[in-house]
């Protein structure tokens, strides 16, 4: 069993991993292929100091999300109180899923003509930027939806090997079922 859960423990976290440089690498083909991002240049007053410090939370999110499935899966994160690897494991796992699954429930809410102005109450114009998008800005969209919607997969299924495995290794793991 422990051989098992440890095994499942590393394949999660890796594939946790995984999705987070599949992650970046889509940012990298918004930007090549000039999809918009959000600029504080394009701002003022309060809205650019705004964007500026959520730009920063984004980065240091990146730098956690990518460290954080090695730190399961690695002998390093060991160092690191379960309950911070954990805490930090599932508050991923609950924003990725609820970015991803809003998203995706938006697109088809608005796609479909059931609310044609979304959950959020915008137009697509006023999601995309345009009144007529182009196949690849809807692809794009919608892909960037679904990808958030498994990275809060990955991080649920390694949130739960590595609580997992870390309750056997404490004798633990019979009572906690």
């Amino acid at each position: 069993m422990r051989d098992d859960a440890l095994r499942a423990n590393r394949r999660t976290a890796y594939f946790a991993f995984a999705w987070v440089m599949a992650f970046l690498a889509w940012h990298a083909v918004w930007y090549v292929t000039g999809l918009g991002f959000p600029s504080a240049s394009d701002q003022h007053g309060a809205e650019r100091a705004a964007v500026q410090v959520f730009s920063l939370i984004v980065v240091l999110m990146v730098i956690v999300g990518a460290l954080l499935p090695l730190a399961l899966a690695q002998p390093w994160g060991r160092r690191i109180p379960r309950w911070m690897l954990l805490s930090a494991a599932w508050t991923g796992a609950v924003l990725l899923a609820a970015r991803g699954v809003s998203g995706v429930g938006d697109d088809l809410v608005r796609v479909t003509g059931i609310l044609p102005k979304g959950f959020t109450g915008l137009t697509t114009a006023q999601t995309l930027g345009t009144s007529h998008p182009s196949f690849w800005c809807l692809f794009a969209s919608g892909a960037t939806d679904v990808l958030f919607t498994v990275g809060g997969l990955a991080f649920v299924l390694a949130a739960r090997a590595y609580r997992r495995v870390t309750l056997a290794s404490h004798g633990r793991e019979a009572t906690e079922r």
